[in-house]
């Protein structure tokens, strides 16, 4: 299984691992509103522009079939538990 990685980033700076979280259902979680919030800004680019919105869907679908191959159990519906609000 996976692990998320929590980063601090200053302006003009590199990334800072700050923390390691080892927790499927977390991962899970997390990969779920990933794939939300790609949806939602390529529906508010789809409402000003048709063409980089249908640009945009194709990037949530890539970013959707990523995360399949990557976090195990996200290509199955969700679990109890695993709601993302």
């Amino acid at each position: 299984m996976g692990s998320l990685t929590i980063t601090y980033q200053a302006p003009g700076q590199r990334p800072l691992s700050v923390a390691t979280v080892e927790d499927d259902r977390l991962l899970r979680q997390v990969a779920r509103l990933a794939i939300q919030q790609a949806e939602q800004r390529a529906a508010a680019v789809a409402a000003e522009d048709p063409v980089m919105g249908m640009l945009q869907a194709a990037e949530v679908r890539r970013l959707r079939a990523a995360l399949s191959i990557l976090v195990p159990g996200l290509a199955v519906p969700c679990l109890a538990g695993d709601n993302v609000q």
